[in-house]
């Protein structure tokens, strides 16, 4: 061992000096000629001593020859006193765990693939291994499994190599020879893969994967499995179900089957620890794999043993009512599993190919009379119909849900089913389960199930919300004991979060066109206002705390429950529940429709409307008395970001009070948030809003520069300014995007636009961030755009003003486009410079993918420049600028003509090649 340690090891080769390596080669290759064969009778003859003298010696011996055979002549070892003593040893207790791992060694020497078969052939470890006793240790099943799965994948290399469709040279019977064996040892493969130690299982993972991949290769190239590999897939199959299913000693947990994060809650006191959960988990996810594959190679196949799984699993549960929840929770994670494996949209009634029945969302299923079901279908139906729901284990109502949201477009097809689905998410299976886990699991899954199906719930509408009425709460706590630097923005109560699904889909039941307008009305009444009056009370306790100033809202400070700052904070953590659960409500009412002015095409004065401005006034109130809170201005931004859709042009007359509380004191986050919020105003409310951006703009630019100048005390403060300035370069591009430019050259921002202009032109140079940089530029392109075509003596127009005919204040006409003062100079003195600088500096990477993007952007802004100002622009480029920075006066012209004549897109190709060749 100290001799492989020292001078045969690869690791020893890799930190080793030349000669050393040179050295310890040439000893290998003198011991190969002299020493080794004598070592390895040497090995034969103590193995055979004290096999029964000394086990632990002969162990050592083993391990020893399993090190060496890797570059050792293999005829030494593979002979027939030599692999029979080794094959004795399997039959030995105490040495066969070292014996199972020297043959391991013996099949992975690297050798030639036909070199490699005969080796196998040799050796005949499956007839072997049908004899091994692997009925008790699991240890030695684990080592005999990494031994078939070495086997199994050197087997399928050898098979893919002489594949005949992928190489000719070696001979037709090496790769029927080399299936021959795989086949052979694929039933021990099935024994592993079945086996109650999943570490076992998972051993043989390998080799099944490669056996899959040789059917996968067969398929493609015979357009088909023969039934051989179609009668192995299904043994492969119901073995992996089989591993899939919870072990006797397992319990299960709440986790969201799609993935993401899981909501982990165990049932029962024996559980197991959630360490072997969680790798249970994951196995789970590979067999997932598995189970993919085998679709994909016969999708008949797992239809066929998915429709007799799931069907015979509920059929012994309705005759019996006595199943084990382990069968059924198996049966329903196969159903859902189903959707994933099956490519191409789910098929739940056989019909016509003109009628086009299927469960794609973007389609319009119909309900085709006497239509038969799909295997799936059926699956789905006897699930429904079954009442497996009502299961008293929490993991099978979880599946069944998952599963209801999964395939919603059944119910298009099986409307009948849906109260068996909405009776158990109302009632203790789903949103009252007493499982907190598994309840906000539910929230989001009725959502979903809500959002897919909302017509067809109308209905049931009434009924649903009597029974979900009490769980249409919040609750609000915070940790006991606070520290010191508690702070609650950063504070996350991922419970509350999920629940804001719940209070969408309350919205979405509701705003159902086909139900009356009062009956909307009234519907959102019960469920808004007591909302509504909690708010009331709750303001009505801040103010009684700030006037006793007895509490943090009023100054004073504490740690413990019961403290005034604890009971402060917990009234104000509940006050941002209760109006980000209005908010959510809200959130699920559809957008009131406004033409490409921003008016309002119908009606907003509706009943529901009136509830709104409810919560609007309410909200405001609300930021007014706690605006110093963080939490409290999100939440209303966050209500009125939904509000606004709502409520259209009526809620204009809440923005003002609402902007000025937001941006009092908000932080630097809060104006990332903010930036998109009044880009979401401008783009729903364009010309009608120009009134309240005239007046909001300079302010909120300060707002900006002031964060922006400052130096950033962190790493999080740093990342917090990049996301500022992507942030405010793209409300710019916005206020473009909506044209509403005009709102920059108004009588009251003409003054700031050159600062606002200096501003994007800076980050346009900036390539430390080239993202933020191709946004500048396109700003700039926009500009040009708009204003590009004014002359040398344009000094902008004074614009017309129009009575507001609402609020009797005067607004900006913007019914024709304004001039921008001063901006022929700034194009003329920065753009065109910067167009031809940015490019031209060391750090403008032209390998870049990003950087590209930014070329083409420039180049985009050279033509448009050419084609507002056209003769102009050409004649300054090609008698001034380019001269300026020596360019050739042929070269010059060239470039002129190349901007004149070529479109765009060819231009962006010349430009490109320009900028290469004046670098280099």
């Amino acid at each position: 061992m100290t001799i492989d340690e020292e001078v045969v090891n690869t690791l020893t080769s890799r930190i080793g000096s030349k000669e050393e390596n040179t050295l310890n080669i040439n000893i290998k290759d003198r011991m190969r000629e002299q020493d080794v064969p004598a070592l390895a009778n040497a090995w034969y003859e103590l193995l055979t001593e004290y096999k029964e003298r000394s086990l632990d010696f002969a162990e050592m011996l083993l391990r020893i020859v399993g090190v060496y055979v890797a570059w050792i002549d293999i005829s030494l070892i593979v002979n027939e006193r030599f692999v029979s003593l080794i094959y004795s040893f399997l039959l030995t207790t105490s040495i066969r765990n070292a014996a199972a791992d020297c043959l391991t060694d013996i099949i992975k020497k690297g050798m030639k693939p036909l070199d490699k078969l005969q080796l196998i052939s040799i050796l005949g470890i499956v007839d072997v291994l049908q004899q091994v006793d692997l009925s008790s240790d699991s240890e030695f099943r684990g080592r005999v499994a990494r031994l078939v799965n070495n086997l199994g994948l050197q087997l399928c290399q050898i098979w893919q190599d002489t594949n005949p469709q992928a190489n000719s040279t070696y001979p037709p019977t090496a790769n029927p020879t080399a299936y021959s064996h795989v086949s052979q040892l694929v039933p021990i493969l099935l024994q592993f893969l079945r086996d109650e130690d999943d570490n076992v299982s998972e051993a043989v993972f390998g080799f099944l994967r490669e056996t899959l991949n040789i059917f996968k290769t067969i398929k493609k190239a015979t357009g088909s499995l023969p039934q051989e590999q179609k009668a192995l897939l299904r043994q492969i199959l119901e073995s992996i179900v089989m591993k899939m299913k919870y072990g006797e000693n397992m319990e299960w947990v709440c986790v969201a089957i799609a993935g993401g994060s899981e909501s982990v809650g165990t049932i029962g006191e024996d559980s197991i620890g959630d360490e072997d959960m969680l790798n249970f988990l994951e196995m789970r996810r590979e067999l997932k794999r598995f189970y993919d594959q085998i679709a994909a190679l016969s999708a008949s196949l797992t239809t066929t043993f998915l429709h007799s799984a799931v069907t015979t699993t509920l059929t012994t549960f309705v005759n019996e009512k006595a199943s084990d929840w382990r069968d059924l929770e198996l049966a329903l994670y196969l159903l859902y599993l189903y959707g994933e494996a099956i490519k191409g949209v789910p098929q739940f009634a056989v019909v016509a190919p003109s009628i086009g029945v299927n469960g794609g969302k973007n389609m319009n299923p119909i309900s085709p009379a006497g239509a038969p079901l799909t295997p799936l279908g059926e699956c789905l139906f006897e699930m429904c119909k079954s009442g497996v729901s009502a299961y008293p284990h929490p993991s099978v109502s979880a599946t069944f849900f998952e599963i209801a949201c999964r395939y919603s477009n059944f119910f298009e097809i099986c409307p009948d089913c849906i109260p068996d689905v909405l009776e158990a998410f109302v009632d203790a299976r789903g949103l009252h389960h007493p499982l907190l886990a598994n309840r906000t699991r539910v929230w989001y899954l009725f959502w979903r199930f809500t959002k897919d199906l909302k017509v067809k719930l109308s209905p049931f509408i009434q009924t649903v919300l009597t029974s979900i009425r009490d769980v249409l709460t919040v609750e609000a706590s915070l940790p006991p004991i606070l520290a010191p630097d508690f702070d609650l923005s950063t504070y996350k109560d991922q419970t509350f979060e999920t629940k804001t699904y719940l209070f969408e889909a309350v919205g979405l039941l509701i705003s159902q066109h086909s139900i009356p307008a009062q009956q909307q009305f009234e519907y959102l009444s019960v469920v808004v206002n007591p909302f509504l009056t909690e708010i009331q009370a709750s303001l009505e306790a801040c103010r009684a705390i700030q006037q006793s100033s007895n509490g943090i809202i009023g100054g004073v400070s504490g740690v413990g429950a019961g403290s005034p700052r604890h009971r402060d904070l917990e009234l104000v953590w509940t006050l941002h529940h209760r109006l980000m659960a209005l908010g959510s409500i809200a959130k699920g009412f559809p957008d009131v429709l406004t033409n490409k002015k921003g008016v309002s095409a119908g009606a907003t004065g509706g009943p529901c409307a009136q509830i709104f401005k409810q919560v609007g006034e309410i909200t405001l109130v609300a930021l007014e008395t706690l605006s110093r809170f963080e939490v409290i201005r999100s939440a209303a931004r966050f209500t009125f970001g939904r509000l606004i859709n709502c409520l259209g042009q009526d809620s204009q007359f809440y923005l003002p009070p609402l902007i000025t509380g937001l941006l009092q004191e908000c932080s630097i986050m809060e104006l990332v948030e903010f930036l998109p919020f009044m880009g979401q105003v401008a783009h729903k409310f364009k010309a009608t809003i120009i009134s309240i951006l005239n007046g909001l703009l300079f302010p909120l630019v300060q707002k900006v520069f002031f964060f922006l100048n400052q130096v950033p005390s962190g790493t999080d403060e740093a990342m917090a300014l990049v996301e500022l300035r992507k942030s405010y370069l793209a409300f710019l591009m916005g206020l473009f995007a909506s044209e509403l430019e005009n709102v920059l050259v108004t009588e009251a921002n003409r003054q700031h636009l050159n600062l606002i202009l200096q501003s994007v032109l800076h980050y346009a140079q900036d390539m430390s961030d080239v993202p933020v940089s191709r946004m500048a530029f396109g700003i700039l392109l926009r500009a040009v755009n708009s204003w590009g075509s004014q002359g040398e003596n344009s000094g902008g127009i004074t614009p017309t003003v129009v009575n507001d005919n609402k609020s009797g204040s005067v607004s900006p006409d913007l019914s024709e486009r304004l001039e921008a003062p001063g901006f022929y100079q700034f194009m003329y003195e920065h753009i065109i410079r910067i167009t031809f600088e940015v490019p031209m500096k060391p750090t403008f990477d032209l390998q870049d993918g990003q950087s590209m993007l930014v070329l083409g952007e420039i180049a985009g802004l050279q033509k448009a420049m050419a084609q507002k100002q056209g003769d102009v622009f050409l004649s300054y480029l090609s008698q001034v600028y380019l001269p300026s920075i020596n360019c050739p006066a042929d070269l010059a012209q060239e470039y002129v003509q190349a901007l004149q004549q070529l479109d765009t897109k060819q231009f962006k190709k010349y430009f490109q090649v320009f900028i290469q060749k004046s670098r280099s």
